[in-house]
């Protein structure tokens, strides 16, 4: 681990929360309106549009950037439909999500590994107010899943309309995979769609590659 991410791990300052909350907010928010500039036109004229940065302690950005999501996924909803909504706004949520994670990426100096991904998981996490615990394995996973993270806690759950959480958890699995090109993040229960947390299962992209290559190796290495 550098020292950036290391010192990131155990202090962040506020100031930085803040930046990088209202860039989140901002970048999301763009997505989103993008959107209802083609769909909802109308809709896009009368919404409020809010000024960057925002004002407030973090609880209330979060708030006003929760509520701007609500407005702008609601209105999508209300000329496409829930279905087309997802089916539209969350690959571009993912998008969104892929390109921050590669800028933090780079702007940490992250590692390709499983340690400097959950460190840095949990420096953004905790711009969004939310806590999570990782599992690999350890009896405490979820059946059928080999490595989760839990979150217990989630401030914007307070906030999003199940159907937002849907379009914007897809921003969280696009940001996961631009940390680290070879995990994928998908979301299994949520608790804006009452579950008690949310659980999203971490795979390896190349696993079973991996998996089938480490067979054959011991398989020749039985064969001498």
């Amino acid at each position: 681990m550098n020292f950036k991410l290391f010192l990131l791990s155990i202090w962040i300052p506020k100031y930085f929360l803040k930046k990088e909350l209202n860039h989140l907010a901002e970048i999301t928010l763009n997505q989103l309106d993008n959107l209802l500039k083609i769909h909802c036109p109308t809709t896009y004229q009368q919404i409020t549009k809010l000024k960057f940065p925002l004002n407030g302690n973090l609880e209330e950005i979060r708030l006003k950037m929760a509520q701007a999501h609500n407005i702008r996924v609601n209105a999508l909803s209300n000329v496409l439909g829930p279905e087309e909504t997802v089916q539209i706004a969350r690959p571009l949520m993912f998008k969104t999500g892929y390109e921050l994670g590669l800028d933090i990426k780079t702007r940490l100096g992250l590692k390709e590994d499983l340690n400097d991904l959950i460190k840095a998981a949990h420096i953004l996490y905790q711009v969004l107010g939310i806590d999570f615990e990782f599992h690999e394995g350890d009896g405490c996973t979820p059946p059928n899943l080999k490595s989760c993270i839990i979150i217990n806690r989630c401030s914007l759950a307070h906030y999003y309309l199940p159907l937002t959480c849907q379009v914007l958890s897809g921003a969280d699995e696009g940001v996961v995979s631009g940390l680290n090109s070879q995990v994928e993040m998908i979301f299994k229960e949520k608790i804006t769609e009452g579950a008690s947390a949310c659980i999203a299962a971490i795979e390896l992209k190349n696993e079973d590659n991996n998996n089938n290559n480490n067979n054959n190796n011991n398989n020749r290495k039985s064969l001498k």
